[in-house]
C-alpha cells in the first residue's frame, strides 16, 4: 500500500502539469479576446475601402473610354461629312482639304487635352488613395501600439500582483468596454 501512494502522487503531478495552461496560450487568448474583433473590423474596413477604390478606378476607366469613343465618333462623323462635301464640291477641293485638316488638328488637340486631363485626374485619385491608405495604416499602427502597451501594462500588473478571479473579470470587462467605446 505504501507503493501505491507515490504512484498516485506521480499521476496527479502529471495531470496537473498537463492541465496547467501555458502563459503563451493565455496571452494569445487574451489578445484574441481584446483585439480580435477590432482587428477583424479594421481589416473589413480596409477591404471595403479597397473595393471602393477599385470601383472608382473602374468607373473612371469606363468614363474615359466613353469619352474617347465619343471623341473618335465625332472625329469619324466630321471626317465623313467633310469627305461628302469634298466629293460633291470638287471645284473647292483645296478649301475642303484645308477644313478637314483643321478639324482633324483641332480634334487631335482636344483629344490630347482630354487625355492629359484624364491622366491628371487619375494621378490625383491615385495620390489621394495612397494618402488615405497611409493614413489608415498609421492609425492602425498607432492603435495597435497603444493596445499592445495597454496589454503589456495589464499583463505586467497581473504578473506582479495576485488577483482573484472576480477582480480579473472586472478588469477584463472594463478593458472590453473601453475598447468598444474607442472603436
Amino acid at each position: 500500500m505504501a507503493d501505491k501512494k507515490p504512484k498516485d502522487q506521480q499521476a496527479q503531478d502529471v495531470n496537473e502539469t498537463q492541465s496547467a495552461p501555458q502563459p503563451a496560450d493565455e496571452l494569445a487568448q487574451l489578445r484574441e479576446i481584446l483585439f480580435g474583433q477590432t482587428n477583424r473590423a479594421f481589416r473589413a474596413d480596409l477591404s471595403a475601402l479597397e473595393s471602393r477604390v477599385n470601383d472608382s478606378f473602374a468607373k473612371l476607366n469606363t468614363h474615359l473610354d466613353d469619352q474617347f469613343n465619343d471623341i473618335r465618333k465625332l472625329i469619324d462623323q466630321q471626317i465623313s461629312e467633310l469627305s461628302n462635301q469634298l466629293a460633291s464640291a470638287n471645284d473647292n477641293h483645296s478649301n475642303v482639304q484645308e477644313q478637314l485638316q483643321n478639324t482633324t488638328d483641332k480634334l487631335q488637340s482636344e483629344l490630347e487635352i482630354a487625355e492629359t486631363a484624364a491622366k491628371s485626374d487619375n494621378d490625383a485619385l491615385e495620390a489621394h488613395v495612397v494618402k488615405e491608405l497611409e493614413s489608415l495604416d498609421n492609425l492602425f499602427s498607432k492603435r495597435h501600439q497603444e493596445l499592445l502597451e495597454k496589454l503589456q501594462q495589464v499583463t505586467s500588473e497581473l504578473s506582479e500582483s495576485k488577483t482573484d478571479r472576480k477582480t480579473l473579470a472586472n478588469l477584463l470587462s472594463t478593458m472590453a468596454t473601453n475598447l468598444a467605446t474607442d472603436s
